[in-house]
């Protein structure tokens, strides 16, 4: 059994994304910025600070937001290819997080490479409902199930009433 790595800062209750998000140290090849902001006194391991805020778009990883420390806000510029003042600009921007160690110990940090965009998703299929329910009905009198499947997604329910009504 493969043991599972956790960062030691994942204890706690922390109130911003860390290294810990890390799922066994491992890059996040994708995540979206949703948006940043300005905040005058966010509270920070106690201390409040001003600070600029990455909000995530969500995700598997994380609903915490990320502090931008310098480093992170001058990787995120330039991959944004934005201006000093054009932070706060920033939105639905895809990222790369990963891991680097630092001189105050170990970094989040949005990494120098670019996000690795997923494979497309499989479009979702339409269900069976209320509505269409007849034009199933039409369809199963010359073809199967599985081939209404490869259609719509068929709930168990539907599937019950189609089959009663096709072979009733």
């Amino acid at each position: 059994m493969e043991t599972q790595k956790i960062h030691y800062t994942a204890g706690g209750n922390p109130s911003h994304a860390g290294v810990f998000i890390l799922k066994n140290g491992q890059d996040i090849e994708y995540i979206v910025i949703d948006h940043v902001e300005w905040k005058e006194k966010e509270k920070i391991n106690g201390a409040d600070k001003s600070v600029f805020v990455a909000f995530f778009k969500p995700n598997p990883y994380t609903k915490l937001p990320m502090v931008l420390n310098k480093v992170n806000k001058e990787r995120l510029l330039k991959a944004a290819k934005l201006g000093s003042f054009d932070l706060l600009t920033l939105k639905d921007f895809p990222v790369r997080l990963t891991f680097e160690p630092t001189q105050v110990g170990d970094g989040l940090r949005i990494s120098k490479l670019p996000a690795k965009i997923p494979a497309t998703p499989v479009k979702q299929k339409p269900a069976i409902t209320e509505e269409n329910f007849d034009k199933a009905v039409e369809f199963l009198k010359t073809k199967t199930m599985e081939e209404l499947r490869g259609f719509y997604e068929v709930p168990e329910e539907m599937e019950k009433r189609l089959t009663s009504r096709y072979n009733g």
